[in-house]
């Protein structure tokens, strides 16, 4: 078992690459890279599937139904499509054009509905103020029944930061906190850009920075973990979230939650 944060970064090829398997309890985490008519099928057991179409066009076929997500030209440009689907079910998808699916697993107690969320039907949060202004879309939150999985995008403005001031979600004390993994999956615009992300708990003993570039993946097992765009490049982040309670509730760190204030 890999520690409490770690990056991946890696060349993908076509069909399916695998970025977190087994690793966490209740995420598991692949991108789908489809060319033009290229087709994917599988049997999802007892996990619930969130997808997430970040580029392209694609038809997904379900119990007889088609779901048809797209297009969209890229993160950056144009809003998201998603299709969440319970578990227990068998899906396939033909790509109608060149397209990258984020797809992100959880276990399925198998109480939900399929949906697709349509792009009127994300939740849009501008947040922040000066140095660390950014927009979050909502994309799989209140729009979907699921067992465990949240979804959604975070936009950062060249040079700002973002999940800040500093949280964590790493210790289930309900009603105050509840124990949520995450992963970040991240695009800089344009695609030579950076930015960084630091991981750190309260005693210091884990505090890690990361140099962020174009597709690279960071997991969060505890932490705060803070994030920022290089001046002149936008940073888009794909959050994924999982705990034994589909719960959204953080806790800042002390140091810097005077800003709420400022």
């Amino acid at each position: 078992m890999k520690g409490i944060s770690y990056q991946v970064r890696r060349r993908f090829k076509p069909g399916r690459n695998w970025l977190v398997d087994g690793e966490l309890e209740f995420i598991r985490f692949s991108l789908l890279l489809l060319k033009k008519g290229d087709g994917f099928k599988e049997n999802l057991g007892k996990e619930e599937l969130g997808i997430v179409l970040l580029s392209g066009q694609v038809e997904i076929y379900v119990e007889g139904k088609i779901y048809r997500l797209g297009p969209r030209r890229d993160v950056f440009s144009e809003s998201a499509y998603g299709l969440y689907l319970p578990g227990r079910m068998e899906w396939r998808v033909r790509a109608v054009k060149e397209s990258e699916l984020a797809l992100a697993y959880a276990p399925s107690e198998g109480d939900g509905e399929t949906k697709l969320v349509l792009p009127d039907e994300l939740l849009v949060h501008h947040r922040g103020r000066e140095h660390y202004q950014r927009r979050v879309v909502d994309i799989m939150v209140s729009q979907v029944k699921a067992s465990h999985l949240l979804i959604g995008e975070t936009f950062n403005y060249p040079g700002q930061w973002s999940s800040y001031p500093p949280h964590r979600h790493d210790r289930h004390n309900p009603p105050k906190e509840y124990r949520l993994e995450e992963v970040y999956f991240y695009k800089i615009y344009p695609g030579q850009g950076f930015g960084l992300q630091r991981v750190y708990n309260d005693a210091r003993s884990f505090d890690r920075a990361y140099v962020i570039e174009n597709n690279d993946l960071v997991v969060f097992r505890e932490g705060y973990h803070p994030v920022v765009s290089a001046p002149g490049y936008e940073l888009y982040y794909l959050w994924v979230l999982a705990g034994a309670e589909r719960v959204m509730k953080v806790v800042d760190d002390k140091a810097h939650s005077w800003l709420h204030n400022f």
